[in-house]
């Protein structure tokens, strides 16, 4: 389970966004909304490195179930973030897609290495490898959008 390791290790890498500036006039709308998005990204990310690991599972299956939980809590409370904005709305849509596609790959990947599939087991670590290939992208694209003026 070498592997399952280093893509735990990937997700928990999920990068951390960058509030956007106050500023005056129409675009206070868009500072409000990027911000209260970014704030429960951020805390959702901050709450996945906080998920306590189970020392005495050596397959990490208990540890995949966790980290699939709280994506999709992550993906709940992003779902929930008051957004009016189009652009905002979509940027959380995105987000929230990606999350619950950890969660769904994660718990694929458990459910494949309890059964000791390989065959499984390898097509639930490149959806996971996939969706956490998302972030960075995603991340990137709503640090520009809340960052423009």
């Amino acid at each position: 389970m070498h592997h399952v390791a280093s893509l735990k290790r990937a997700v928990l890498g999920l990068g951390i966004l960058v509030g956007a500036a106050a500023l005056a006039g129409c675009a206070q709308k868009r500072v409000a909304e990027c911000n209260a998005l970014i704030l429960v990204i951020n805390t959702g990310v901050q709450g996945l490195e906080k998920t306590p690991k189970t020392e005495t599972d050596p397959t990490g299956v208990s540890d995949l179930k966790a980290m699939a939980e709280r994506m999709d809590k992550v993906a709940a409370e992003t779902a929930g973030v008051p957004v009016t904005l189009p652009e905002v709305k979509k940027l959380a849509s995105e987000y929230q897609k990606m999350a619950k596609d950890i969660a769904k790959a994660e718990r694929e990947l458990a459910t494949a290495a309890e059964s000791r599939d390989a065959a499984k087991r390898s097509a639930a670590e490149q959806s996971l490898d996939a969706a956490v290939k998302q972030e960075d992208p995603l991340v990137d694209s709503i640090n520009k959008f809340c960052q423009t003026q």
